[in-house]
């Protein structure tokens, strides 16, 4: 009985660290763009969805380079609300891209929330 606790207790403590670590879901988590041309100005939404049980801020979202260009609301999203984020890419070199989109939150989370924009420039 007591190796029952035991192990209810530990399975317990781990649910809740995982549930701790992702508390921003952006979704989609990969936006495939396809073919897209140069210099074009190109607009995706993605969706935050707070996981977690206390206000999130958005402080800051990191891009890989400046071509890509992120809009979001500076309000708290509250427990189980959603966001809007706004990301405009305009290329400037050909080719295959790759571009991680980087959720800077406050509390932080232990996993940084992320999304990919991959296509190809032509």
């Amino acid at each position: 009985m007591m190796t029952k606790r035991i192990w209810l207790s530990w399975l317990c403590t781990l649910s809740c660290g995982a549930a701790a670590a992702q508390s921003l879901r952006v979704s989609p988590s990969v936006v495939r763009m396809g073919e897209i041309a140069l210099r074009s100005k190109n607009r995706v939404e993605l969706t935050c969805v707070n996981l977690s049980d206390k206000p999130i801020v958005i402080r800051d979202i990191q891009t890989d380079c400046t071509c890509t260009k992120p809009a979001w609301p500076k309000k708290p999203v509250m427990p189980g609300d959603s966001v809007r984020v706004a990301v405009t890419l305009m290329p400037t070199d050909r080719g295959a891209f790759y571009k991680t989109v980087r959720f800077v939150t406050v509390p932080a989370s232990d996993e940084t929330p992320q999304a990919v924009l991959r296509g190809k420039v032509y």
